[in-house]
């Protein structure tokens, strides 16, 4: 007998979240929330899983957004069970990723009125989200119909807009009260297509063509093969340099995919000559630096954005927004255009070649480090495993080397949080079924601790540790080092090892501090096993501020 909620708006909630097509829901215990999850888990229609810690919860989520592509539930109990989703809702706001936080609440009256678990639920995440709503506890019919149509506008703006909302709703007791039949049924709601503003391709194709010096810039992005079919025609053209990061998830040789590599303090007359005169960005965030001072202080004349939901002007010359998918855009730009005569490419191409032999030379011989394990590291991905990277010095090291492209690579970098870089790549082994490696740094590994606490973690997931004592990038950063606290208050070293973590949750576990016995390691690391595996690769006692300082000199 399936015991479901008697009442009629959780009914409601859950009958317009399958007619919406969305299934996936995270839940983490509580009371307040008991009357959804008791609908929810005894619904076999939904995808149901449990996690505990309600932060770790949220970034579980957001991983299993990442890879379906469709909004994903989040549903707790009341007070500051809410306020824990925070971090996960503003990455996925800064991702576009699609999630509802469906928080139950205690009744209107009792907020500021000393009641427990109680706090000021009702648009908590509003600067951080696209739409948010509190329905009614009524009953009443026309109560449950504004409720409906509140539901409906949230969720197509979700799905409209990629982006998180909230849902919060007010609980009464009893809140176990149940039936074996639902009083509800809703069926599939069509929602209304997204419309794009026109535009003038005819225009940009005239301005693109005219241009003999044009940069397209790509950042952190999902793959999408289209997107890398008409890039590779864009890179067809001696007047087109295409620069990306690893997160940007596109691969051809003529792509320049590590930045760092190539942007550095040259002469003024140098970067002056290197400077485009139309950049074109695509995608979110990028990591490097050295690129984003590079295109603010020597500034396009024209800065075109392309995307669909944001418009930033990071580099400070924004000139056109082009409010479209990537894809849609490039299509038909590439049907128009007409490779022109420049040395442009060679330019940067000569540099990356010169780089990139001293990249090699420096590498090879340098003593086991954090540089060198990564090296190591990337070299040995298995096709066709997902690679998710933590922030910080991680995703750095990850930048400054080639990656297959069989290995999609996925980071935070919404909001470049270290706080639940382990419970995403959880979230999206989870959801993609696919063999998953996470390399993570030991600050974010055990800040992120929780994410072991949860049963629904695949065998098939594995954690790469990189373990060097602290946050070692406050020894790259500049300030801290000056302040004479980095090492208690900023680098926060430690001596910790995952040893007793891995223990407790049942992972296997192995730990490793040469060369020798990492590469020995990968086999048995990357093989199939009846439980999920930590590798850490100990770095304590090397001079990696050092060896990455000296890396960057040695290929100036």
């Amino acid at each position: 007998m399936r015991k479901i909620s008697n009442k009629l708006n959780v009914q409601l909630i859950a009958e317009t979240l399958l007619a919406f097509g969305i299934n996936h829901i995270v839940l983490s215990p509580g009371s307040r929330n008991g009357a959804l999850t008791m609908q929810f888990a005894n619904d076999k229609r939904f995808k149901t899983y449990s996690v505990i810690d309600e932060r770790s919860a949220g970034f579980v989520a957001l991983g299993i957004a990442q890879q379906i592509k469709k909004p994903v539930v989040v549903c707790c109990t009341s007070g500051s069970a809410t306020a824990n989703y925070y971090p996960a809702v503003t990455e996925a706001f800064f991702q576009n990723i699609p999630l509802i936080i469906l928080s139950a609440d205690r009744p209107e009256h009792l907020v500021d009125n000393f009641d427990g678990q109680t706090i000021r639920q009702k648009d908590i995440f509003e600067k951080h989200s696209v739409h948010n709503v509190q329905l009614s506890e009524s009953e009443e019919t026309d109560d449950l119909t504004r409720n409906m149509l509140l539901t409906k506008y949230a969720l197509t703006d979700c799905i409209h807009q990629s982006a998180p909302i909230h849902i919060n709703m007010p609980f009464s007791e009893p809140l176990y009260d149940y039936v074996t039949a639902p009083d509800i049924v809703i069926d599939n709601i069509t929602i209304e297509e997204k419309v794009y503003p026109e535009i003038d391709v005819f225009d940009y194709m005239r301005r693109w063509n005219s241009a003999s010096k044009k940069l397209v810039l790509v950042g952190m992005h999902s793959l999408n093969d289209k997107l890398n079919e008409f890039l590779n025609v864009l890179a067809k053209d001696d007047s087109v340099v295409v620069l990306h990061e690893v997160t940007s998830n596109i691969h051809h040789p003529r792509f320049f995919n590590k930045i760092d590599q190539v942007i550095f303090p040259y002469p003024e007359d140098e970067l002056e000559d290197l400077k485009p005169e139309i950049l074109l960005t695509i995608g979110q965030n990028i990591v490097s630096k050295k690129v984003k001072r590079f295109l603010r202080e020597h500034k396009a004349d024209q800065h075109w954005h392309l995307d669909e939901y944001w418009q930033p002007d990071t580099y400070q010359i924004l000139t056109d927004e082009i409010k479209t998918k990537p894809e849609y855009f490039l299509e038909q730009l590439t049907g128009f255009i007409n490779p022109k005569t420049s040395d442009y490419y060679n330019k940067w191409n000569r540099i990356r070649v010169n780089n990139e032999k001293k990249h090699n030379e420096y590498v090879k011989n340098i003593p086991f480090s954090d540089l060198k394990a990564f090296d190591s590291i990337i070299k040995n991905y298995p096709e066709n495993w997902q690679i998710q990277y933590g922030n910080s010095t991680v995703i750095r090291y990850g930048l400054l080397f080639n990656h297959q492209p069989s290995n999609p690579i996925f980071c935070n970098r919404g909001t470049s949080g270290i706080d639940g870089s382990t419970s995403t790549a959880i979230g999206a082994c989870i959801a993609s079924e696919q063999n998953t490696v996470i390399v993570t740094g030991d600050i974010s590994f055990f800040y992120d601790s929780n994410a072991l606490w949860n049963v629904n973690i695949p065998n098939n997931f594995r954690i790469i540790l990189m373990n060097n004592g602290g946050g070692n990038i406050f020894k790259f950063i500049p300030g801290p080092s000056e302040t004479d606290v980095v090492e208690e208050f900023f680098e926060t070293k430690h001596h910790l090892t995952a040893e007793y973590l891995a223990k407790m949750f049942d992972f296997e576990y192995q730990i490793v501090s040469n060369l020798s016995d990492l590469e020995n390691a990968y086999a048995d690391f990357y093989s199939d096993s009846k439980r999920p595996k930590i590798l850490e690769i100990d770095t304590k006692n090397a001079a990696n501020d050092s060896i990455l300082r000296a890396y960057f000199a040695s290929i100036k």
